[in-house]
């Protein structure tokens, strides 16, 4: 059996980020019928915490800090109450996130992160790049207000790794669940006919293995400049809902294409991207078939 996305984990600081966020994973569970938890991480090194408060009004700030919580999701979502639950925990911000998305057994990380004006400016908030690189489940970052309609395109960014080849099922087990469609692109810079060939034949196979299960797939060869702006011309011009990316450091077998590739969409993207730590470094909610 396939795995599946269940159950979102969505840290909240009640900035706008968060917002998009939040909206983001409403959206997504509308389809995927699973469940959210909303988090909100304080300060566990703080001594007024543990220095001013007795334990009985640490209780009660914690039940009226979860009362905020859940007025903040229904402001901005259509979320009933028994499809969330609010989670308040203490500590060290990163370290907290990824620490609870493991012990709720998450299926993925959602989350706002900071904007990037142009592409030129590799910008992404220091927090949201460390989840993004050392989670263990995938991270869905978004960086503006959600569209108001369902993921029904997939940009598939591919290269000739293993890395590469292993997020294919994680984007076929999620096309499948949101409906959608596949695009794999293969951008290359290098004037190669070897490369080409290699890269041409990978993605022949992607698309075949992609459509055999069931999922409607196409692949497009981009010759390019610059990796980064042609995948993002190509979401753009095809209309992409959702990016899924791996964040090791791809190569296009010369040049790199977190990796740089990864930083740079995540960074740059107008549209929400699922970024995936390839099973090399840890075991991610999805599992390969058997070979």
């Amino acid at each position: 059996m396939e795995a599946s996305i269940s159950h979102l984990l969505v840290p909240v600081d009640y900035s706008d980020k968060s917002v998009f966020g939040l909206k983001y994973a409403a959206r997504l569970n509308k389809v995927l019928n699973g469940r959210i938890t909303v988090l909100n991480v304080i300060k566990g090194v703080d001594p007024i915490w543990s220095e001013f408060f007795s334990e009985a009004e640490r209780e009660l700030l914690l039940k009226r800090l979860e009362e905020h919580m859940r007025k903040f999701v229904h402001q901005h979502t259509a979320l009933d109450d028994s499809a969330f639950d609010c989670l308040i925990a203490r500590g060290k911000l990163c370290d907290t996130i990824m620490q609870t998305a493991e012990q709720l057994d998450a299926s993925a990380i959602v989350m706002g992160t900071s904007r990037a004006d142009n592409i030129k400016k590799k910008i992404i908030g220091t927090n949201a790049l460390r989840i993004v690189s050392e989670s263990k489940c995938p991270v869905i970052t978004i960086k503006s207000e959600p569209a108001d309609t369902d993921v029904k395109r997939i940009i598939l960014p591919m290269d000739i790794s293993k890395e590469s080849r292993e997020k294919t099922v994680d984007a076929v087990a999620i096309a499948k669940q949101l409906n959608a469609e596949i695009l794999v692109v293969s951008a290359y810079t290098i004037n190669d006919e070897l490369v080409l060939k290699n890269l041409t034949n990978h993605q022949n196979q992607v698309v075949k293995y992609i459509a055999d299960r069931g999922v409607k797939c196409s692949g497009t060869m981009l010759a390019v400049d610059d990796q980064v702006e042609g995948v993002l011309n190509f979401i753009d011009k095809n209309k992409g809902d959702m990016v899924i990316i791996t964040t090791h450091q791809q190569f296009e077998t010369v040049s790199s294409f977190l990796g740089s590739f990864a930083k740079s969409m995540v960074s740059a993207s107008k549209v929400p991207v699922m970024s995936i730590v390839p099973r090399n470094a840890y075991n991610v909610v999805f599992k390969l078939p058997a070979s």
